[in-house]
C-alpha cells in the first residue's frame, strides 16, 4: 500500500472550478486507487465543489478548497465560507440536488460540517 495521502487545494470558485478539482483528483489518485473508483470520486468531488460554488460563498481571495485524504479509506471534504445547510439529499424530487444525492448513493459515509470558517461538505468510500 503507498503511502497516506494528505493534501489541501484552493480551487477558484468560479464555473471551472469542477473540471480543476476534477484535474487535481485524476493527479493525486490515478495511481493509487482503480478506475472505478476514481471515476467515482471524480464524479462526487465534482458535484461537491459545483454545490460550493452555486450555493456556498467563497472565501475573500474567491477560493474554496478541496482537502483529500487518502490514507485506507479515500476522504473528500469541499470547504467554503458558506452557512450551511441539513444534511440530507431530498431536494432531488425538487428538481435539483441531484449532486447530494449522488454522494448520498456513491459514498460509504458522508456529511456536513459547520466550522468557524463555514461549511464543510465530505464523503469517505472505499479504496479499492
Amino acid at each position: 500500500m503507498q503511502p497516506r495521502l494528505r493534501a489541501l487545494y484552493r480551487i477558484s470558485a468560479r464555473a471551472d472550478g469542477p473540471a480543476r478539482a476534477r484535474e487535481i483528483v485524476t493527479s493525486e489518485l490515478s495511481a493509487r486507487v482503480g478506475r472505478s473508483t476514481l471515476d467515482e470520486v471524480k464524479l462526487l468531488v465534482s458535484e461537491l465543489v459545483t454545490n460550493s460554488i452555486l450555493h456556498g460563498q467563497a472565501g475573500g481571495d474567491g477560493t474554496i478548497v478541496l482537502d483529500l485524504d487518502v490514507n485506507s479509506e479515500i476522504r473528500c471534504a469541499v470547504l467554503d465560507h458558506g452557512s450551511g445547510f441539513a444534511a440530507h439529499a431530498e431536494r432531488a424530487a425538487e428538481g435539483g440536488g441531484w449532486g447530494l444525492r449522488l454522494v448520498e448513493l456513491l459514498a460509504h459515509r458522508w456529511g456536513v460540517t459547520r466550522t468557524a470558517e463555514g461549511t464543510c461538505v465530505w464523503f469517505e468510500t472505499a479504496r479499492s
